[in-house]
């Protein structure tokens, strides 16, 4: 195994606490989370959060919890010393996030800790000192009920871990989405957050989940809850189907704990509907039927009886999705192609309709050369549009078989599907409108005001948003932005600002390389504006259906939507006669 036989020795106090403090602490955010743990178990009702550099330089969190008592502060840095559990029996019952002993301590051997607390019956406090897991001072001392802990330098003593941080701006990033998460999870707690100074998210205070989701989320969203209940526990989730979203976000709670699990993911993806969006979901389980001792940093657990969770959340995401109109989606627009130029520039190139068989003199479509493209074969080439003074005499007969538009054209029969035909005009109006280096745009009547969710991501991407044609106003007094403008785009009428801010900045998080990002976001509001177009069956009128057409011999790929489905199918008026024998 070696080159000479070393015996086994034991590692030095100081290099083992390091090893463990790497599994519990990753980066800033993992810390981060430890200590709202902590803040919520001792029953606070305000938490705020200091961040410099997010976190990577300064880390403070204070709370206005129970706090700790000076005899036991010493204690807070040993490892598996805790107030939580004290016997194997207790580890079955486990009722608060935090039970191990081992996050401030972790926290204190890679960094630079100072902890100050106080019992609210109590004349003082304390405050304790730690430079890599060693005490430099520890002391009573008066400070405000509640506890104070904070983290310098993460991660000084262990230069390898530090390197691989991500920048501030993403460790910020990752700490306000565990904020906003356990503010779902508590709404009555109050959370702040402030990054350098300047405060980037204050959230919570309200009187249920409810509530709250309604300022983070926006009150124009069209999220929708749902309940569940049978003998292995309670399921409450929410369902936001964001706009052109081709992505499931999924925030998920056991017994107010945040965790990954593959279950609960494993069930939505089930109902074999659109579940695009975000999810929120909540179980209240048994503590004695769930394993939360699984993961170093608790972020997954057991369940005891799998399966019967696995129907529960099945079935309470079903009425999410019923209520919410996720099994009634067009499924061809919820599987886009990867890219809106992979449409074939001749959707028809491989089709063959079925034709009816009356008769002995009938013929089938697909019976000779005669019928290829360019012919009679339905949707034919881009001929149909090549001739304007035949187009000039096209004549609009009405709708058939469910809203088919039928018009009589010169040079034959033609079926217009007018939500296909509407969305190539609505996607390449998109299209046409993004293709300037910088986007036109449009004042708002009145200010829009964000939730802070928004406004967080809006400092964050405050350039690229610009470039976009957003436009924002950022009070002096570091209070939170409000939308003044936004890109002035053919084809989104029905889609509201805040909808469309939300999809830009879903597109900015989704693309990594900067220099795609302005396709991705345009993409997303192609998306949106296809199902903002007229639905098949809709009454049209024969001026609105011949604008239609007008409009659809204008794009560049007139024949299918931007999902490739057909737009129009052509019966040549030669086909038409040789099929009746004329």
């Amino acid at each position: 195994m070696t080159e000479k036989n070393v015996s086994i020795r034991r590692l030095d106090e100081t290099v083992a606490s390091r090893i463990a403090a790497g599994e519990v602490i990753e980066r800033p955010v993992s810390a981060a989370k430890e200590m709202l743990e902590n803040s919520i178990d001792a029953g606070a009702s305000n938490v705020k959060i200091a961040l410099s550099q997010g976190g990577r330089a300064s880390l403070v969190i204070e709370d206005d919890g129970s706090g700790i008592a000076w005899d036991d502060i010493p204690l807070t840095i040993e490892r598996h010393a805790t107030s939580k559990i004290s016997t194997l029996e207790d580890l079955e019952h486990v009722r608060t996030l935090g039970y191990r002993g081992e996050a401030l301590a972790s926290i204190a051997a890679v960094s630079r800790m100072e902890l100050h607390s106080r019992r609210r019956d109590d004349d003082s406090g304390g405050v304790i000192k730690i430079e890599g897991g060693m005490v430099v001072y520890c002391s009573r001392v008066p400070c405000m009920p509640g506890t104070r802990v904070q983290v310098d330098d993460l991660f000084y003593n262990l230069p390898a871990r530090r390197k691989f941080l991500k920048s501030a701006s993403s460790e910020l990033k990752r700490i306000i989405q565990v904020v906003q998460d356990y503010a779902v999870a508590r709404p009555g707690i109050r959370f702040r957050v402030s990054n350098d100074g300047k405060e980037m998210l204050d959230i919570g205070n309200a009187a249920n989940t409810d509530e709250l989701l309604a300022s983070l989320w926006g009150q124009e969203s069209r999220s929708v809850r749902a309940e569940a209940r049978s003998s292995e526990g309670a399921l409450v989730l929410w369902w936001n189907a964001l706009p052109g979203s081709k992505r499931v976000t999924l925030t998920a709670f056991v017994n107010g704990r945040r965790v990954q699990d593959s279950t609960i993911r494993s069930a939505l993806n089930a109902t074999g509907a659109s579940i695009f969006g975000e999810w929120i979901v909540m179980l209240d389980i048994r503590p004695e039927d769930v394993d939360v001792n699984v993961h170093p940093a608790k972020a997954e657990v057991r369940f005891r009886h799998q399966g019967a969770v696995f129907e529960l959340v099945l079935r309470g995401a079903k009425k999410a999705l019923l209520a919410g109109g996720g099994f009634r989606e067009d499924a061809a627009a919820l599987n886009f192609p990867p890219s809106p130029h992979e449409t074939s520039q001749n959707p028809w190139e491989h089709y063959i309709p079925e034709m009816p068989k009356i008769g002995k003199h009938a013929h089938s479509i697909a019976s000779g050369a005669d019928d290829a493209p360019g012919g009679s074969l339905p949707g034919g080439t881009k001929d149909l549009f090549a001739d304007e003074e035949l187009g000039a005499s096209r004549k609009y007969l009405g709708q058939a078989q469910g809203g088919y538009l039928v018009f009589d054209d010169p040079r034959g029969l033609c079926l217009v599907d007018a939500h296909a035909a509407h969305e190539r005009i609505l996607y390449e109006g998109i299209e046409d409108s993004f293709s300037e280096s910088r986007a036109v745009s449009q004042s708002l009547l009145s200010p829009q005001e964000l939730p802070p969710a928004v406004a967080a991501a809006v400092i964050q991407n405050r350039d690229e948003l610009s470039n976009m044609g957003f436009a924002f106003h950022f009070p002096p007094d570091d209070g939170e932005p409000v939308m003044t403008s936004l890109p002035a785009l053919q084809g989104l009428g029905r889609l509201s600002p805040l909808e469309m801010l939300r999809s830009a900045l879903k597109g900015i998080e989704e693309e990594t390389d900067p220099s795609k990002r302005d396709r991705e976001v345009w993409w997303r509001w192609a998306r949106t504006a296809c199902r903002d177009a007229m639905k098949l069956g809709e009454i049209v009128e024969c001026s609105e259906a011949l604008a239609l057409f007008d409009r659809l011999e204008k794009c560049r790929q007139p024949y299918s939507c931007p999902h490739g489905r057909p737009t129009t199918i052509f019966l040549a008026g030669e086909k038409l006669k040789s099929w009746f024998e004329r």
